[in-house]
């Protein structure tokens, strides 16, 4: 392949790779917006699956006196240098991965046990997109202290800090050969309506349980 012809190829290489990287920036705007509202009801999310495009492209490449592509110009040919002018229109489409390129993906439940003589029982079930089990999992657990916040004040509790002693027993955990694992929240004295926020993590997935703090037993 000419020089000029590689230089031209490379350039509209380039063009599709900035493309592709809007479409994942614009996918990534999506995904940033809030997953629940404020009574904690999950929010649907929007996914590209493919993008269209069409494009005219008139490009002209500038070639030194040995014959090298040094620059794109659109701009007249200069002495001592000679021009080639490429007009074309790239068509095509550009298709989404799946997460996990396809593979199955993680799907975390967490349920919530009741404040029982202050503390609570979290079940976390771990399945993946084709409804396997996933044994010996390991799992991290967070309590997310903005959704705490954000999700009592819904129940009339406003400005909600979770008190030091409030805090989760186990931070790592690893499922057993039905996929399940068990942790324990300790409870200190919390206003009656406020919640507490708890999720658990595999790599970039999660799954999120809510704990009421009023003593139930």
């Amino acid at each position: 392949m000419p020089a000029e012809s590689r230089f031209v190829g490379n350039s509209i290489e380039e063009l599709l790779v900035a493309l592709a990287e809007g479409v994942r920036e614009a996918q990534l705007a999506l995904n940033s917006g809030p997953k629940v509202d404020a009574s904690g009801a999950p929010i649907g999310g929007y996914q590209l699956p493919f993008l269209d495009f069409s494009i005219k492209v008139d490009m002209q490449t500038k070639a030194d006196s040995g014959g090298r592509p040094i620059a794109l110009l659109f701009t007249a040919k200069d002495q001592n240098s000679t021009n080639q002018q490429v007009s074309s229109t790239i068509s095509g489409r550009l298709v989404a991965t799946p997460p996990g390129e396809g593979l199955p993906t993680p799907r975390i439940a967490v349920s919530g046990g009741g404040n029982i003589g202050g503390t609570a029982t979290l079940s976390i079930v771990v399945t993946n997109s084709a409804g396997e089990v996933l044994a010996n999992q390991p799992i991290e657990l967070n309590i997310d202290d903005a959704a705490s916040v954000t999700l009592s004040a819904a129940r009339g509790v406003a400005n909600f800090v979770r008190q030091p002693g409030t805090r989760l027993q186990q931070a790592l955990l690893r499922t057993d050969a039905n996929g399940r694992a068990t942790a324990t929240l300790s409870i200190v004295k919390e206003p009656a309506r406020a919640v507490v926020v708890v999720v658990a993590s595999i790599g970039a997935y999660s799954g999120r349980g809510v704990v009421g703090m009023e003593e139930v037993g």
